[in-house]
């Protein structure tokens, strides 16, 4: 089959500790400090086998994430500059759906032609955080496209617990490579579910709500405030393509933050455009929270909510006090995994309540992935199914 596969050498930086983990498995914490000389091509490889508690998908449509392109991208001394959870070598990508084509021995529940949408945070179900229902905090959390093979490829072998039938999207749109795409959707579109809804509670039809960033988790959170009721739902973005996604999104309107001479004079402007309520709900997509919280600690409603989804490096200043006063909250969220956020997810979208297409910007076939993994707005599908554009 093909696949796009990608090799690196294991060469620890001095200094480094490594974990008894990383130690026996060759899985790195983070990559950047063990991952060098990063390489990436189309290539033939074997068609997976799978186990018993496993099903063959025939991969229908894969999502190019910010991760899939970091991945490839080197420092000055060839290390990666992905500092995430990681392994070589691999075949790429873990936002995808396909079509079950064989099923092992102990499969119950799905049969082949079922067409799926696949999560991308594994959980083991056995460690202290799975007990808990904690499945996005796994402790021997396993990836797709990460630490074993994922999308990128024409063939994918998936446990049945990771995998979730999209006949409903398929009975509302009655189009099988609709229901492909939309089940490559599901993963970006899930990560904004957990943290809006399971880690942050959701906001109050009527609340107002600010979506920091318009990339795709940024506007996967603008679709589902939207359909949640928020009032007045408004985005700072400062990439022009982005501006335009997040409109059709459903933002009401969207700022550059660069426009603004300081932190208070954006929290004042939130301020005057809610007349004085300020924001129920802060969906921080963007990762930028030592500029962002600046903004949120000045303008939060009234047990006012901030949703931290954006991974960010380095410390981030806070005024702890305006949250304090305003009986407000920081939740930290991270994946996308159990909570049922996969069937409710698709849901809204067998029932047209979010269309998560309005944020493709390129469709490309597999041979031709590292084109579109330059494209850094709205989200790229890759697939066999699509035609070469050269």
């Amino acid at each position: 089959m093909r696949a796009f596969y990608v090799e690196a050498d294991w060469a620890p930086k001095e200094g480094y500790q490594l974990s008894e983990r990383e130690l026996s498995t060759k899985r790195a914490l983070r990559g950047n400090s063990i991952w060098k000389n990063i390489k990436g091509s189309v290539v033939n490889r074997p068609i997976p086998k799978y186990d018993d508690d496993q099903v063959l998908i025939k991969v229908g449509a894969a999502g190019i994430c910010g991760t899939d392109a970091h991945l490839l991208r080197q420092d000055e001394n060839g290390y990666s500059k992905y500092d995430g959870h990681s392994k070589y070598p691999i075949i790429t990508g873990h936002e995808f759906s396909g079509e079950i084509v064989e099923v092992g021995k102990k499969v119950k529940k799905l049969k082949v032609g079922d067409l799926v949408g696949v999560e991308s945070m594994h959980w083991c179900g056995e460690c202290d955080a799975c007990r808990r229902g904690m499945f996005n905090q796994c402790k021997d959390l396993e990836e797709p496209g990460l630490t074993y093979d994922g999308g990128f490829a024409e063939y994918a072998a998936v446990r049945t617990k990771y995998c979730y039938p999209l006949n409903d999207i398929v009975n509302y749109y009655g189009d099988k490579m609709t229901a492909l795409e939309l089940g490559a959707l599901i993963e970006p579109t899930g990560v904004a579910y957990n943290g809006l809804f399971v880690r942050g509670g959701g906001v109050r039809p009527g609340g107002h709500v600010v979506v920091f960033g318009a990339g795709p988790i940024g506007l996967a959170a603008i679709s589902l405030m939207k359909t949640a009721g928020a009032a007045k739902l408004i985005c700072f973005e400062s990439v022009p393509e982005r501006v335009e996604l997040a409109k059709q999104c459903g933002a009401d309107a969207v700022y550059n933050p660069l426009d603004f001479k300081s932190p208070d004079d954006q929290a004042q402007m939130l301020m005057e455009l809610t007349n004085g309520v300020g924001i129920s709900l802060f969906a921080e997509c963007a990762g930028a929270t030592k500029f962002t919280y600046p903004v949120m600690g000045k303008s939060l409603a009234i047990g006012g909510k901030t949703i931290q989804i954006g991974h960010t490096i380095g410390l981030t200043p806070v005024d702890i006090f305006n949250w304090q006063w305003n009986a407000a909250s920081i939740s930290g969220s991270n994946g996308q995994s159990g909570q049922g956020i996969y069937p409710d997810v698709i849901a809204l979208m067998a029932s047209g309540r979010i269309d998560m297409r309005k944020m493709v910007t390129g469709r490309y076939p597999l041979e031709e992935i590292e084109e579109g993994m330059k494209i850094t707005a709205g989200k790229v599908l890759v697939s066999t199914a699509y035609e070469k554009r050269s």
